[in-house]
């Protein structure tokens, strides 16, 4: 087992842990991870895109064998893959939530997510076109929230994102 690699981790089944502290320390301050007592916990959008990076790599697994065995726990999780990659391309700090891979909480160019609250939240509805229906659903979750509504649709080749508000008179 080599010193920078993700392996499983001891307080959640689907979160893992970077065996290297300097890595490790790295990835936080880079807005990657939570702490978890003496561990540093990382959601597997986030081990998985820190190994696309080639910061890191999986304890026996190449990035496309984590993500065939990811998908079968998690059927959103290769489009939430490609979204969560495409948003943190751009610079901004991206956290998803601990146990759905639903919602990306998405923070402004240049803040952390240490520093202020999210500006924006990111809903997952893959697909052609997302219905009425569906959208209605997520505008109120963001509003309770208080946050910026943004749906990703489409595949994870091409994705598309759409801006949606909801004004209260």
């Amino acid at each position: 087992m080599g010193e920078n690699m993700f392996k499983l981790g001891k307080e959640e089944k689907f979160l893992y842990s970077e065996n290297d502290e300097k890595k490790r320390a790295a990835f936080v301050l880079a807005g990657f991870g939570t702490k978890s007592g003496e561990e540093t916990l990382f959601h597997p959008l986030e081990a998985a895109y820190l190994v696309s990076l080639g910061k890191s790599e999986f304890d026996g697994l190449s990035l496309e064998k984590f993500i065939i065995a990811q998908k079968k726990e998690d059927k959103l999780f290769q489009f939430a893959f490609a979204v969560f990659s495409r948003v943190r391309g751009t610079g901004r700090a991206v956290r998803p939530y601990a146990k759905e891979t639903h919602y990306f909480r998405v923070y402004a160019p240049g803040v952390g997510r240490e520093e202020e609250r999210p500006s924006q939240m990111v809903c997952l509805l893959p697909g052609k076109e997302p219905s009425v229906a569906s959208i209605a659903d997520e505008v109120k979750t963001a509003h309770l929230a208080r946050l910026d509504l943004i749906i990703a649709s489409g595949n994870e080749k091409e994705i598309k994102f759409y801006k949606v508000s909801a004004f209260n008179f």
